[in-house]
């Protein structure tokens, strides 16, 4: 299953950031180009919670579409091996998970299954990636 934004879903996405953006210089700046800040300290200060803020808005924008939201309507339990079939993939639940980064805590949602053979409540992995290309870590290596 292949998650994502279109074109025109790109573009909306990008006006949203636009926004964030301004907003993120207007927090700065204010009209007159200090917004009160008069200290080394304040400055470094409000740069760091405004951009950190914008980047934690990136993260949960770019999780938001990622493919563990919804890896498919049949997923292979990873404690017992057995099949978890859905008519479809809208009906696995959705947890919110909460993650702390380098730049605060996000939300994000992942779908959750629940394997009817262990009973056990997993989430599964989007998509699978090779080994070493440092982005996501597979769901399983191939030996050689």
């Amino acid at each position: 299953m292949q998650s994502g934004r279109s074109a025109e879903g790109l573009e909306q996405l990008r006006e949203r950031f636009l926004v964030q953006a301004k907003a993120t210089f207007d927090e700065m700046f204010g009209q007159d180009g200090k917004n009160g800040l008069v200290t080394f300290t304040e400055r470094e200060d409000r740069a760091c919670e405004t951009t950190d803020a914008l980047a934690r808005w990136l993260l949960e924008e770019h999780l938001a579409q990622d493919e563990a939201k919804a890896p498919g309507v049949r997923v292979d339990c990873p404690i017992c091996g057995g099949p978890v079939v859905h008519e479809s993939a809208e009906q696995a639940a959705l947890d919110r998970r909460e993650l702390q980064t380098r730049r605060g805590k996000i939300e994000y949602e992942r779908a959750a299954r629940r394997c009817p053979r262990c009973r056990k409540i997993f989430f599964p992995p989007g998509r699978v990636v090779e080994a070493g290309d440092g982005r996501v870590q597979p769901a399983t290596i191939a030996e050689d």
